[in-house]
């Protein structure tokens, strides 16, 4: 499976992350969506791979912050104060898919 890099994120409103892709694609996450989707240990189990967080838990949360780790991730800064996961390029993509 080939690798793909961003090569442009924005916030095209108040509900949506904007990832442009380097192959040209561009896909608009739902800000709900993505937060539920956050992998870190407190929001999936790390052990039974459970997730303990819900799409409904999120409505109307806001993008505060969005940094580029290395070459690989982005870690997103929530409104709800939740700033834990690293989103990879690779999981990005797979949720663009869906």
């Amino acid at each position: 499976m080939p690798v793909y890099l961003p090569s442009d994120a924005s916030l095209p409103d108040d509900h949506h992350l904007a990832i442009t892709w380097d192959d040209g694609r561009t896909d608009r996450l739902p800000l709900d969506f993505l937060r539920a989707k956050c992998p870190c240990a407190e929001c999936v189990d790390e052990w039974t791979g459970v997730v303990r967080v819900k799409r409904e838990d999120f409505a109307g949360v806001g993008l505060k912050s969005l940094e580029e780790v290395g070459s690989y991730a982005f870690r997103i800064g929530w409104s709800d104060g939740h700033d834990l996961g690293l989103y990879t390029w690779k999981l990005l993509r797979r949720l663009g898919d869906g």
